[in-house]
């Protein structure tokens, strides 16, 4: 079972929420989050670790547990052999997907107008016909580069991998031999967002994070 955890914010958070929910998180994570010069983008940082926290709270884990939290060689942060997680944000809205059954990854971006020739070097030949005959290429382009971004987390290697080495295939990608099975995430019409899993039977369950520390299902 994957549980995705989501928020959405298109304004600056009340004070007071914001002040206890940075105070609640790790002085390295305020660090973190304080650097970031927009305010968007540190209610990002800041909602993402949030997410995580209560995420993890749901599965047992005790409220200061993001003082546990590790980091791989390239970067990726864990908790313990037994729950794997991962954080995406774009616009208004910030992902985290927790997994207990396989690894995951997450990606979200928000649908803007693009000049696609610029990212035909990130694209096989196949996937950049494909696109120019889809109906809807923004829809197309969005939907296999989430896909793309998902693997590159889940497989947690960070900039190593090369986006022409995903393979996409119907509900699964491929890449350096290693499946990995596709969801989408229908959240809002103007994004794209997919979770991918080594869990061949992936379920996800949706929950949204309310300023009041609550989640709605």
């Amino acid at each position: 079972m994957i549980d995705l955890f989501y928020t959405f914010f298109d304004t600056p958070l009340a004070t007071d929420t914001w002040n206890s929910y940075l105070q609640n998180v790790p002085e390295e994570i305020q660090t973190q989050v304080i650097r970031f010069k927009r305010w968007q983008d540190r209610h990002s940082c800041l909602l993402g670790k949030i997410l995580l926290r209560e995420g993890l709270k749901k599965h047992g884990y005790p409220p200061d547990c993001l003082n546990n939290l590790s980091y791989s060689t390239y970067k990726r942060p864990f908790i313990d052999n037994s729950i794997d997680f991962n954080i995406s944000h774009s616009g208004e809205y910030v992902m985290c997907a927790i997994n207990t059954d396989g690894r995951v990854g997450i990606d979200i971006e928000r649908k803007k107008p693009l000049n696609f020739a610029e990212f035909r070097n990130y694209m096989t030949p196949d996937e950049w016909d494909t696109m120019r005959e889809a109906p809807d290429q923004s829809e197309y382009f969005y939907d296999l580069w989430t896909v793309k971004e998902s693997v590159i987390k889940a497989e947690g290697k960070g900039l190593s991998i090369p986006l022409l080495d995903i393979h996409r295939v119907g509900d699964t990608a491929n890449f350096n031999k290693n499946i990995w099975y596709i969801k989408k995430v229908a959240i809002d019409l103007n994004y794209s967002c997919h979770v991918v899993t080594n869990n061949i039977t992936p379920e996800i369950c949706v929950c949204k994070f309310m300023s009041n520390k609550e989640f709605l299902p």
